[in-house]
């Protein structure tokens, strides 16, 4: 795995293409790619399958979709036949009107794709879905993980959130490429450890809460904040902003409320 995330590491950062500047690009095998608008940050995967050209997540930002477009036939000889979401949110969703207006069919699934194999969940979501690409070893998880902010289990809560992880991490083998909704690959390990992480943060949280802590007295904890850093994979300087670090207590102790 240390070989894997080096290789990663070299090349997350964009391979060049004709008019591309505004795409990222991360070649995961001859028939796979992360596509990556900067700026905008939802990890879009591209598959040359034997059923047609496959589009998980194509929403780039509006003013980038032709650029999108256009990549997608300089890298795969062609536009997208099929186009699947991990979740309906429209930062992953935005771009199937365009797509489909290309001659693209949605998909609600993966059943009738022979090189993709899905799952659904309810985690960040209330219909969560998990594509594992098998020739380039891929698992495109959605929202379920996020290495660029802090978890979102709302819809799932624990147990939803610890399902659908367990679930991903069944597929494929150890040297499994994880591709989060937004933020860096990572493989089972890192993903393994942001499960553990989760979990720490809502047991801190409820232990907090049974105290008497209110979200403000919580934000203020020493262990909470080492925590929320563990988070921060990406080392961010401002990684999340006080009103959202508040939010994200608030939305913690809602599931915790419901029992989930």
């Amino acid at each position: 795995m240390k070989l894997t995330l080096f290789f990663f590491a070299l090349i997350y950062s964009a391979i060049g293409w004709a008019n591309t500047s505004n795409i990222a690009v991360t070649k995961l095998s001859e028939d796979a790619f992360i596509l990556n608008a900067i700026g905008y940050g939802t990890n879009i995967g591209l598959f040359k399958t034997t059923d047609g050209i496959v589009l998980v997540d194509p929403m780039p930002g509006e003013k980038n979709l032709d650029t999108l477009h256009a990549l997608i036939d300089s890298l795969a000889g062609g536009s997208a036949r099929f186009v699947l979401n991990t979740h309906a949110h429209s930062d992953h969703s935005g771009g199937n009107s365009y797509f489909i207006g290309q001659g693209g069919l949605l998909m609600n699934d993966a059943v009738h794709l022979t090189e993709i194999e899905d799952f659904a969940a309810i985690s960040h979501s209330g219909v969560d879905k998990v594509y594992f690409h098998a020739k380039s070893n891929s698992i495109f998880v959605g929202d379920i993980y996020d290495t660029s902010w802090h978890p979102t289990f709302y819809a799932g809560g624990v147990s939803g959130f610890s399902k659908a992880i367990e679930g991903i991490l069944k597929l494929g083998n150890d040297e499994s490429i994880i591709v989060p909704g937004h933020g860096k690959p990572t493989g089972k390990t890192e993903l393994q450890l942001f499960k553990n992480n989760t979990l720490a943060w809502v047991a801190r949280v409820k232990k907090l809460k049974g105290d008497g802590k209110s979200a403000i007295e919580i934000k203020n904890d020493a262990q909470i904040k080492i925590i929320l850093g563990k988070f921060n994979v990406e080392n961010k300087a401002d990684f999340v902003p006080e009103e959202a670090f508040v939010r994200f207590i608030e939305r913690t102790l809602a599931v915790i409320e419901k029992g989930e």
